[in-house]
C-alpha cells in the first residue's frame, strides 16, 4: 500500500474493497445457480446470463485493483459500479434490477394498485428481463448503492488529497536548506 494513505483511509479502501469482492463473488454463485435451475436455455437468455456474469466480475474486478497501485481506476469503476445499482425498473415486460452486495431499495410499483415497496437483500441479485409478457410498473432507488457511491466518492477525494499533502511534504524535503548561510544575500549575488 502506498505510504501517503492514512491509517483511516487504508481501513475505508480495505472495506470497499471486500464488499466489492464478496459482492461479486456471491452475485457469480447465485448466477451459476439461476443458471443451473434452466430448463432450456435459449440464446436470449444466455445472453442475460452473460451480461449478469460480467457484471459482477466487474464488481471483483474493480475490488481487485482497489488492493494494487491501480487503487485510483479501482475507485473510478467502484463508483461506475455502485452507479449501475441505484435505479431499479420495470416497465411494460422490460426490467433491470442488479445488486452486488447488500440491497435496501425503496420503491413504487403498480402490480396489485398503486404501493410503495421496501425490499432487503443480504446477498447480490439480478433480474434483466427484455421483452417479456410482464406489464408491471415498478422504480425503486437502492439506498445501499447510493450510501457506497457516497462513501466511495469521499474515499477518492480524501486520498487524492493526502497524495498532494504528501507530496508536498516530499518536495520541502528536497527544498528545504540546512540554515539561513544557504540563502545568498543581495550583495552577495552581485
Amino acid at each position: 500500500m502506498l505510504p501517503f494513505i492514512s491509517k483511516k483511509s487504508k481501513i475505508r479502501l480495505r472495506v470497499l474493497t471486500w464488499y466489492q469482492i464478496i459482492g461479486g463473488i456471491l452475485g457469480i454463485l447465485v448466477t451459476i445457480w439461476i443458471a443451473a435451475k434452466l430448463e432450456q436455455i435459449r440464446w436470449v437468455i444466455l445472453l442475460v446470463v452473460l451480461f449478469a456474469m460480467c457484471l459482477y466480475v466487474f464488481s471483483i474486478y474493480a475490488g481487485r485493483l482497489l488492493l494494487t497501485d491501480k487503487y485510483l481506476t479501482g475507485l473510478k469503476l467502484s463508483i461506475i459500479n455502485q452507479a449501475m445499482q441505484i435505479l431499479q425498473f420495470a416497465v411494460m415486460g422490460y426490467a433491470f434490477l442488479y445488486a452486488s452486495g447488500l440491497m435496501l431499495a425503496i420503491g413504487i410499483t403498480t402490480s396489485e394498485g398503486f404501493t410503495f415497496t421496501c425490499n432487503f437483500e443480504l446477498a447480490s441479485m439480478w433480474k434483466i428481463s427484455i421483452a417479456t409478457s410482464e406489464r408491471e410498473f415498478s422504480l425503486a432507488i437502492n439506498l445501499v448503492a447510493i450510501y457506497f457511491l457516497y462513501f466511495t466518492e469521499k474515499l477518492q477525494t480524501t486520498i487524492k488529497r493526502e497524495k498532494v499533502i504528501y507530496e508536498e511534504q516530499q518536495f520541502a524535503q528536497l527544498n528545504v536548506p540546512t540554515s539561513n548561510d544557504e540563502y545568498p544575500t543581495p550583495t552577495e549575488q552581485a
